[in-house]
């Protein structure tokens, strides 16, 4: 009986590395894309002679058309988000090794926060306390950063209790929208989960990566 639930344990380990790993790699390939989008958004408005009415413009049609293409996620307040990001964080190395382990949804809140320390700290331990998107929002909202360098010998204010789960992940907006799902209703777990193996077969081979997903 130990054996086999030792068995079963191994099992359900390996499953839940899995699943870890597939929201990990989602998450980075939505603010690598985001960046992206970002960097080149902002590479074509400064070939505009009247930047301010060239990029309003630029980002409508931009919206339309990726709206057309794509579905939702792509509306011209989305669009400015990505180019605030790039903007944020005009360096790419930045982008992968930090912002690329939280979610859009936590960097949609860090990146307006206008001290760069703050950042940094929201950023850093955000990723090392795995803060929920609520959690974050709150430790920013109450001024986390600025209590801890008032109060640099008490206990770290910035500990949190892990808020990041899959039903976290399942209910963000923004996932939901990257991997074309729908907004309303419940979304099964088993689906989420196959379209995050869909979404991840296409963008390793796209990278040309030498790994392979086995659907259950």
């Amino acid at each position: 009986m130990s054996a086999l639930t030792t068995f079963h344990a191994d099992i359900k380990n390996i499953l839940e590395q899995a699943r870890s790993k597939a929201r990990s790699a989602v998450n980075a390939a939505m603010v690598e894309a985001y960046w992206l989008i970002g960097r080149r958004i902002v590479e074509e408005e400064q070939r505009g002679q009247h930047k301010a009415e060239y990029g309003a413009r630029l980002l409508e049609n931009l919206s339309r058309e990726l709206s057309e293409s794509f579905g939702k996620g792509f509306s011209y307040a989305n669009l400015r988000n990505f180019r605030q990001f790039y903007l944020t964080y005009p360096d790419q190395a930045i982008c992968y090794t930090v912002c690329s382990k939280l979610s859009w949804s936590h960097n949609r809140l860090i990146m307006r926060v206008d001290d760069p320390k703050a950042r940094d700290y929201y950023l850093a331990e955000g990723a090392a306390q795995q803060w929920s998107v609520r959690q974050l929002e709150r430790n920013i909202q109450t001024h986390s950063f600025q209590r801890l360098l008032s109060s640099q010998g008490s206990e770290a204010e910035g500990s949190a209790v892990s808020g990041n789960t899959l039903g976290d992940f399942i209910k963000d907006p923004y996932v939901l929208e990257f991997l074309q799902l729908p907004e309303t209703g419940e979304v099964k777990e088993s689906r989420l989960e196959q379209a995050i193996i869909d979404e991840l077969q296409k963008f390793l081979l796209e990278l040309g990566k030498g790994f392979s997903f086995v659907a259950r």
